[in-house]
């Protein structure tokens, strides 16, 4: 009868990896418990995720679309705002609740041994569910605005994967760095204020000067957002400037997961 070891010492990149997946159901029934405190015991349900990329919307297209009169290089600018709010929000939420769900589950980490990895990856299906409820948004604006659907929207997996990059790299560094100084759980909501400002969800690179411009193709997310407007939009097309922005993310996230599981059996001293 084959038997199964449960350890907890380090395993390495590749084996780490094959534990996260060995104990997928553990991610999927902790996504189904959060999932159930989201949305119990509220009068809107899932109205509040609609809600919430709905009054971004309308706030950025408001003051920056109608008041300023900023371009949105030939879209309709209500819907260049939504097509990076979706890259954007998708981001912010496995960021928010990645980095928060190592010390809401401290008393379950002190009590038994799963790697707690699982815990910022089960974030994946909350965001995920949150972005195909956006894009009940999203579907109506395009027929409003009679815009079509490019075939290059196959390519959005490939999208999520490389957005799932840049959130979860910032979760593990963020939680890997915090678990003995926690001062830096509130660096991150400081850094999300400040990202969307240099990511492109709201104006576009002509906005910026050319020294901006620099800082802006060095930003991961910049990249993952034009990835989903070239997607979405047949007209859109991709900077190839931004490519080292995207395929870095893949040696960040392994940074980031390193540096995560070395310090992982550790947490549960700090919590």
């Amino acid at each position: 009868m084959k038997q199964t070891l449960i350890t907890s010492e380090p395993v390495g990149l590749s084996g780490s990896l094959k534990k996260i997946w060995d104990y997928r159901a553990l991610i999927l029934t902790f996504a189904q418990r959060d999932l159930k405190v989201k949305y119990a015991q509220t009068i809107l349900g899932i109205g509040w995720s609609i809600l919430q990329p709905l009054t971004a919307l309308l706030i950025f297209a408001f003051f920056f679309g109608y008041i300023l009169k900023w371009d949105a290089e030939g879209l309709p600018y209500s819907l260049y705002v939504l097509s990076g709010l979706l890259g954007w929000n998708f981001f912010s939420y496995i960021v928010y609740q990645g980095t928060a769900s190592i010390q809401e589950s401290a008393m379950l980490i002190k009590k038994i041994y799963f790697p707690k990895a699982v815990l910022p990856f089960s974030k994946i299906y909350i965001a995920l569910v949150e972005l195909v409820i956006s894009f009940l948004l999203f579907i109506p604006l395009l027929l409003w605005h009679q815009q079509i659907v490019s075939w290059k929207i196959v390519f959005i997996p490939l999208v999520l994967f490389f957005n799932t990059l840049a959130a979860l790299f910032l979760v593990f560094i963020s939680t890997a760095l915090a678990y003995r100084k926690r001062d830096i759980l509130h660096v991150v909501p400081f850094l999300m204020y400040f990202g969307i400002w240099v990511t492109p969800v709201f104006f576009t690179k002509q906005t910026l000067s050319g020294t901006l411009q620099l800082i802006w193709y060095l930003n991961p997310m910049a990249a993952v957002t034009e990835a989903w407007r070239w997607c979405l939009f047949p007209q859109w097309e991709f900077d190839l400037y931004f490519l080292p922005g995207l395929l870095v993310l893949i040696p960040l996230f392994l940074f980031g997961f390193w540096l995560f599981i070395k310090n992982e059996r550790k947490f549960s001293d700090y919590i």
